[in-house]
């Protein structure tokens, strides 16, 4: 059995990412590696939009939940 590699956080994941840009942006991989890299970096890309839009969504009832609570003080 394979093993499996320990998830990186959010921030590990925006460094890798940069970095992937970085190599592809100097051009410098042989073709093949370009493409690994260009593919690892689009899946580290949806994984981080897909943490962001999980956290935007409990921001978004957290935040519903204390103007709701706001409005039932201020009806008090």
């Amino acid at each position: 059995m394979a093993k499996r590699e320990p998830e990186l956080s959010f921030e590990e994941r925006m460094i890798k990412l940069e970095q992937l840009v970085g190599q592809l942006e100097a051009g410098k991989l042989p073709l093949s590696e370009s493409f690994g890299a260009y593919e690892q970096g689009i899946a580290l890309l949806g994984q981080l939009e897909k943490e962001l839009a999980e956290h935007e969504g409990k921001i978004r009832v957290l935040t519903e939940r204390g103007e709701e609570e706001a409005l039932d003080i201020g009806e008090e």
